[in-house]
């Protein structure tokens, strides 16, 4: 992404000031710090992603990750401890095969050297898809699925393939800093651009 918010990774237009924040995050800051998104999930990548999910062809990961990393390469000042693929429910990992934000925080990891750890956040109850849902029905269906299995460091990076509204890692970052992080960063494939 050329130009977006540094908080939520929401595409704004270039600015001349420093202000590097979109309305909505200068009004009401989200609980997670910083968002670094490869893409805009526009075309081809929005077609590319559900593709690699729904129709189980994961290997296309392994180039998207690569991409994300050499681009992180170049953005993060200060390395996170630990990065965190967002959980699936686990009937919905079997039924899916894979877990498509623990496959990119392995690929992250390996190439950015960083230890991943991916049971360390679980999802303590099933929800609906959140796709097709509005900000506040997200967060609605959202709260309290979370539950967290150990310690966490004081500096995580949420690993996910798309961003929409940012409920997930709101309830997430949220969950995090209540357990003693300090700093939680957002890591996506893509971010969705806000329509209008």
């Amino acid at each position: 992404m050329i130009s977006a918010c540094h908080q939520c990774g929401e595409p704004i237009p270039p600015r001349s000031d420093d202000i590097q924040l979109c309305r909505h995050c200068q009004q009401s800051p989200p609980a997670f710090d910083r968002t670094h998104a490869a893409f805009a999930y526009t075309f081809p990548i929005n077609q590319l992603i559900p593709a690699i999910k729904y129709n189980r062809r994961p290997e296309a990961l392994g180039w998207l990750s690569l991409v994300f990393a050499q681009m992180l390469e170049d953005r993060i000042d200060s390395p996170p401890e630990l990065l965190l693929p967002v959980p699936l429910h686990p009937w919905r990992a079997l039924k899916r095969g894979f877990n498509q934000a623990g496959l990119i925080a392995g690929e992250l990891g390996r190439h950015l050297r960083l230890p991943v750890h991916q049971g360390l956040i679980r999802k303590r109850r099933a929800t609906a898809s959140q796709a097709g849902l509005d900000r506040s029905t997200r967060s609605a269906n959202l709260f309290g699925s979370f539950r967290l299995t150990g310690t966490i460091p004081a500096h995580v990076a949420l690993i996910d393939d798309v961003m929409t509204t940012g409920s997930t890692a709101q309830e997430l970052a949220r969950l995090l800093k209540g357990a003693g992080a300090q700093r939680v960063e957002v890591w996506v494939l893509a971010r969705t651009p806000t329509k209008g």
